[in-house]
């Protein structure tokens, strides 16, 4: 294992271990996830994101306004960060569904004049 010295008060950081357990090091140097993290991150055909792309035309307090319409189960303050991720990165995720939950969801959004799109395999 390596370790780098530094950080806050000089704490000392190993090369693959972490305190939550996420990754872990083998003993021949490999690097290892546990199950329900790869299987999230490994993409899944049947999950979908609803893509925001960034709008130059509409204020971000439409854009806020368009996802809480659209998708009632959203917070305020989510919505905020969604047109903020967008606004600052050019996309941003607004949530993950199915094909057909992620289908309305964009045409409801492209009626209220918003650029967006989904992409499989979330």
């Amino acid at each position: 294992m390596v370790s780098l010295t530094g950080g806050v008060k000089g704490d000392i950081f190993i090369a693959g271990a972490r305190s939550d357990g996420l990754v872990s090091e083998t003993e021949s140097g490999r690097v290892t996830t546990p199950a329900e993290l790869s299987e999230t991150s490994s993409g899944r055909p049947d999950r979908w994101a609803l893509v925001l792309f960034d709008d130059s035309h509409h204020s971000m307090n439409y854009v806020i306004w368009a996802l809480l319409k659209t998708l009632p189960e959203l917070s305020a303050t989510e919505a905020s960060l969604i047109m903020l991720e967008a606004h600052n990165t050019g996309k941003g995720v607004v949530t993950l569904c199915g094909r057909e939950q992620a289908e309305k969801y964009r045409d409801a959004l492209r009626v209220l004049q918003l650029g967006c799109d989904i992409e499989p395999g979330w």
